[in-house]
């Protein structure tokens, strides 16, 4: 079975997203830069938290007022190292712009900067975050909940308590692509289900399980209820526990520490708790940026992370791959080998009903591919 993809020019596709945020209300300043984040999971091959989610979770909150196109954030509390900051129900992609630029530049003057947002929504990508730290010579860190929404259960619950809880770190490298980790404390994020059911096709054993426990295939049964998402690891006995811990760890970082929602609610306890735990205000984040030089000179940190991941490059593979490479890596190599940047069929058509709906130019197809 073969999925159909069209591709954009890169810089049609940036033109066509800042129209679309500056139609919501948005300045153009934050409407470009909202774009530079969204757009790049696409371009980097993460289609789940691109534009696909453009109309579905940003203009339409916007449209509902669920988000304030134009909120202007709040840093409520400061020191050095470390910062507070309120979004005031803003744009995720701005307020986690803003943080981590803020987490950088603290680094820069004493060594880490660490900050942390309440009052925000979804914001994207989590590895774009950690990309500004990389682009300052530094370590970054990113992590985002999902305020009060739940979509996961905890290991041996029947309430989904938790949400997908996304992780990313980044490190330089000198002469190799970066180390560029980004990834959800479930099993996969559930833009990669809706991404199977917009195709039709059926999902991996161990994504989803129904209520006795059996795998589910059918990316549907997600959407319906009868389809569970586990924790990164899957069960207890083949680690389940390790995503559920590090899911309540981002749950702490982003929610306890700054102010915000969390999933584990004592009001999903009640009779009509799930019905709480759809909504998704309030969401937290968590950005760390560790300036190497504090530490040792960045030339040596560089070099001795080319020895370590050229070594895994070079390590002797078995028969079901071809070369061993490490996160980010193939990431960086699609970047750099072309200026086209790759859409699904329905995400390209969903765009092009939206730009209808907003009187925008649709965005202009170069090439149709299809993909077995």
């Amino acid at each position: 079975m073969s999925s159909v993809f069209v591709q954009v020019q890169r810089e049609a596709l940036h033109s066509f997203v800042a129209n679309t945020f500056r139609s919501s209300g948005m300045s153009e300043e934050d409407s470009l830069l909202a774009t530079e984040v969204l757009c790049y999971a696409d371009e980097n091959g993460f289609d789940t938290h691109g534009v696909a989610n453009l109309d579905r979770i940003y203009i339409s909150s916007q449209q509902d007022g669920r988000i304030h196109a134009q909120a202007q954030y709040e840093i409520v509390t400061e020191a050095p190292g470390t910062a507070l900051m309120d979004a005031r129900n803003g744009l995720g992609l701005i307020a986690g712009a803003r943080a981590m630029e803020l987490a950088i530049e603290k680094a820069k003057n004493v060594g880490i900067g660490c900050v942390v947002v309440r009052h925000s929504s979804h914001f994207g990508s989590a590895g774009y975050y950690t990309g500004k730290a990389l682009e300052a010579g530094m370590i970054g860190m990113a992590m985002t909940n999902l305020g009060s929404q739940t979509i996961a259960r905890p290991i041996g619950g029947k309430v989904a308590m938790i949400g997908t809880n996304p992780i990313a770190v980044s490190a330089p490298a000198g002469e190799v692509p970066p180390f560029v980790l980004d990834m959800s404390t479930t099993v996969v994020a559930t833009g990669k289900i809706q991404a199977a059911r917009r195709r039709g096709e059926s999902i991996p054993e161990g994504w989803l399980i129904d209520d006795e426990g059996k795998t589910v295939t059918d990316p549907n049964a997600y959407f319906d209820g009868t389809g569970h998402l586990q924790m990164l690891g899957g069960s207890l006995e083949t680690g389940g526990a390790k995503g559920y811990g590090l899911g309540l760890m981002v749950d702490i970082l982003c929610g306890v520490l700054s102010g915000a929602n969390v999933g584990p609610d004592p009001r999903l306890l009640e009779p009509d708790g799930q019905r709480y735990g759809q909504e998704d205000q309030n969401i937290g984040h968590f950005f760390l940026a560790i300036n190497i030089d504090a530490f040792r000179p960045k030339d040596e940190f560089k070099s001795h992370m080319d020895r370590m991941l050229l070594t895994l490059l070079g390590c002797p593979t078995d028969s079901s791959v071809k070369q061993v490479v490490y996160p980010g890596y193939l990431e960086t190599v699609r970047k750099q080998a072309s200026d086209l940047v790759q859409l699904d069929i329905t995400v390209y058509e969903q765009l092009t009903k939206l730009a209808n709906r907003l009187g925008l130019s649709e965005l202009k197809v170069e090439k149709e591919v299809s993909v077995i």
